[in-house]
């Protein structure tokens, strides 16, 4: 506190006395100007030293209840404490305002004088590297003004240093798996020779039989075999014969001619259809009698046998390890 104020007088006096004299070299000038500040440090200590800033310093205090802070092991809490007694206190102009206002610009300092970055391009930075890395092209401008100064250019001799380094692999370790993911899947068919359903027609309930269609797997096909059935004994009456039909999985087979035969003995004439939807299907029949003119039909519905089959993959969780060992 005792240098400042002498600082500021100096400042202010260097000010008023070259602002009025004539003009002359820059090293008569700093000489005047450091006699007559030297002239003023006596009046100025005194005002400040000896115990005299108690009368001139308002609210002053040799024991000031901040130095209780000394040696402490942070400020944290009296910070905060200090900054809440001063948050709802307004700017002041007072002297003991000027506190609380030093806390509060603080506090706001970072919105109002918000932080920036200097990249490495700026030119506070490239200017700044251009003249330490060449300092006579500043210190060569004073020469003329300062007898005692000269330029000087000195150079460090050069530096060589050999660097080496080593690459190599250290042995580890590793461990990796191969595993082998098998998935069963379910496959709509059937073995051939496999019963699939019956499909009944019952044109005539007073007769001695009825009709019966019996569809079994095949080699990628149906066999249909088509005969009619004694009622008595549940026994093949009349064998009216048997065909092979495409009927797969997932097909729509229009109504399509089955075994037939009209001659002097038989007259009748048989159909089928399919209609499937994954493994449900349905099959329709129908047995005619184009010389009596009559015609009837059955449906039955039924689910499609299905195969177990089997899909493998193989997961080489090895592959990297593999390629790093070539």
């Amino acid at each position: 506190m005792s240098v400042r104020p002498t600082h500021h007088l100096l400042a202010s006096m260097l000010t008023l006395y070259m602002g009025s004299a004539p003009a002359q070299s820059l090293e008569n000038a700093f000489t005047q100007g450091s006699t007559l500040g030297r002239t003023g440090n006596g009046t100025a200590f005194g005002r400040i030293g000896n115990g005299a800033a108690q009368s001139l310093v308002p609210s002053f205090s040799a024991k000031p209840p901040q130095s209780a802070h000394f040696g402490a092991a942070g400020i944290g809490t009296p910070a905060a404490a200090a900054a809440n007694a001063c948050a709802k206190q307004r700017d002041g102009t007072t002297f003991d305002s000027q506190a609380c206002n030093a806390i509060q610009f603080s506090q706001a300092n970072q919105s109002r004088r918000p932080r920036f970055s200097i990249a490495p391009s700026d030119p506070l930075l490239t200017r700044a590297r251009a003249i330490s890395g060449q300092p006579e092209s500043l210190a060569g401008q004073l020469a003329g003004a300062y007898s005692g100064c000269r330029v000087e250019a000195t150079r460090g001799p050069d530096v060589f240093e050999t660097a080496q380094c080593h690459e190599y692999r250290t042995t580890e370790a590793l461990h990796c798996d191969k595993v082998l993911t098998v998935t069963a899947v379910q496959t709509p068919g059937c073995s051939e020779g496999q019963f699939l359903t019956r499909v009944t027609a019952d044109p005539c309930p007073d007769c001695v039989d009825y009709i019966a269609f019996d569809f079994t797997c095949g080699v990628d096909s149906y066999r249909m075999h088509a005969f009619s059935i004694n009622r008595r004994n549940g026994r093949v009456y009349h064998d009216l014969g048997s065909q092979i039909v495409p009927g797969t999985l997932n097909t729509q087979i229009p109504k399509s001619p089955g075994p037939t035969r009209i001659d002097g003995f038989y007259c009748y004439q048989t159909y089928y259809s399919q209609s499937c939807s994954g493994t449900r299907c349905s099959i329709g029949a129908w047995f005619a009698n184009p010389c009596q003119r009559t015609s009837f039909q059955g449906l039955s519905t039924f689910t499609m046998p299905t195969r177990l089959s089997f899909t493998d993959a193989w997961d080489n969780q090895c592959a990297a390890l593999e390629a790093r060992a070539r």
